[in-house]
C-alpha cells in the first residue's frame, strides 16, 4: 500500500477500501464492511465513477473489465479496470489487483502502459490507466502473420518493455499477443501486469527466486515457459521464453505449440521442439529464426539471459535488412 501511496499521492483509506482481503486491511477497518464480500453487478456503460464516466466496454477477463471511460477533469479518455462481479469474493483476486495497481505504479515507459488513478466507488474497486486506441496483437493476427520487418519493430518495442520491467525488478507472467496493444501509428503497449510479481535482478541461475509458491502456477497455458508448468521457479527468462511464443506466433501466424487439448499442450510444451518458423512460412530468415528457437529454449540457461539481450539481437536484425 505504501508503494501505491508514494506513486499516485492517494490517501490510505481511499487505496485499501477498494478491496478488502483481511491481509491488507489495517486495523481501522472493519472486518464487517469488506467490498470483497458484498456482490455488485457490473457496470454499466454510462454509469459515474466519481469523475469517470463509463462509454464503452472494451473487454472482459477472468478477473477484471476494461471500459473506455471519460475524466470529467482532464477532459480526456481513459481506460478504466474494475474487479468482475465473480472476483469479488476471491482473496486471490483482490491481491492481484492491488499488485497490479503497485506494479504499474512504478513502470514509466513508452511502452508499457500507464497508470492514473486507484479508486473505490460504492463498493466497487477501479484501476485507471492511460486509454490506447488500436488493437491487440491478437487482433491483428485474425489477418494472419505479420512481415519480419513488421515482427521486428514489434519486438524490440516488447523486449525494451520487458526490460523497463526488470529493471525494477518485476516479472510480467502473462505476456501473450491479448496483453499487447498496437497502435495505428506501431507503437506497442504491454498492458495487464495482473499476474506479475516483484522479484530481485537474476545474478546467477542458483539465484533464482521462488515468485510463485504464494499464487501456485500462473500464466496463460500456451506462452507458459516449460520451468513453470515443471512447477519451478519464474524468474526474468521466464517472460523472454513468453516473448519468444509471441514472437513465433507473429511471425507465423500459428502457436508454437498449436495443441488444444490441454495435457497434449503441457507435454509439447515440455518436451517437443516447434516447428520451425522457416518451415512454416518463407518469408522468416534464418537469422531471425535462430532469435525465436532461443527464446523458446526448454532450459531457462539457454535462452537469452536478459531482455537487452534479445533487444540488440532484434535491433542487429533490423539494421541488417535495412
Amino acid at each position: 500500500m505504501k508503494d501505491i501511496q508514494a506513486n499516485l499521492g492517494r490517501t490510505r483509506r481511499a487505496l485499501i477500501k477498494g478491496c478488502r482481503d483481511p491481509k491488507f486491511m489495517p486495523a481501522w477497518v472493519s472486518r464487517a464492511d469488506s467490498a470483497c464480500d458484498v456482490p455488485s453487478p457490473a457496470p454499466a456503460v454510462g454509469e459515474t465513477f466519481g469523475h469517470y464516466r463509463l462509454v464503452e466496454q472494451l473487454s472482459t477477463g477472468g478477473m477484471g473489465i476494461v471500459y473506455r471511460a471519460y475524466d470529467e477533469h482532464l477532459d480526456r479518455e481513459v481506460a478504466l479496470k474494475v474487479l468482475s462481479p465473480g472476483s469479488l469474493h476471491d482473496p486471490g483476486a483482490c491481491r492481484r489487483f492491488h499488485s497490479e495497481a503497485v506494479i504499474l505504479s512504478k513502470l514509466n515507459h513508452p511502452n508499457i502502459i500507464a497508470i492514473y488513478d486507484f479508486d473505490d466507488h460504492d463498493g466497487i474497486h477501479f484501476l485507471v490507466m492511460e486509454y490506447v486506441p488500436g488493437q491487440t496483437l491478437a487482433a491483428k493476427l485474425e489477418r494472419g502473420p505479420l512481415k519480419q520487418e513488421e515482427v521486428l519493430q514489434i519486438g524490440k518495442q516488447i523486449a525494451s518493455a520487458v526490460q523497463e520491467a526488470h529493471e525494477h525488478g518485476i516479472v510480467h507472467r502473462d505476456l501473450k499477443p491479448q496483453n499487447v496493444m498496437l497502435t495505428p501509428r506501431g507503437q506497442i503497449k504491454v498492458a495487464d501486469f495482473g499476474l506479475a510479481k516483484l522479484s530481485i535482478p537474476i545474478i546467477d541461475p542458483a539465484a533464482t527466486i521462488n515468485i510463485s509458491r504464494d499464487l501456485g502456477v500462473m500464466g496463460t497455458l500456451p506462452y507458459m515457459p516449460p520451468e513453470q508448468l515443471r512447477g519451478e521457479p519464474a524468474d526474468f527468462r521466464s517472460d523472454i521464453y513468453s516473448a519468444g511464443a509471441v514472437l513465433y506466433e507473429l511471425a507465423t501466424g500459428r502457436r508454437a505449440f498449436p495443441e488444444t487439448h490441454g495435457p497434449q499442450l503441457i507435454d509439447s510444451i515440455l518436451h517437443k521442439m516447434p516447428y520451425l518458423p522457416s518451415a512454416l512460412t518463407e518469408t522468416v530468415s534464418h537469422p531471425f529464426e535462430t532469435v525465436v528457437l532461443k527464446c523458446l529454449e526448454k532450459e531457462p540457461s539457454r535462452r537469452y539471459q536478459s531482455a537487452t539481450e534479445l533487444g540488440l539481437d532484434l535491433q542487429h536484425l533490423s539494421n541488417y535488412r535495412t
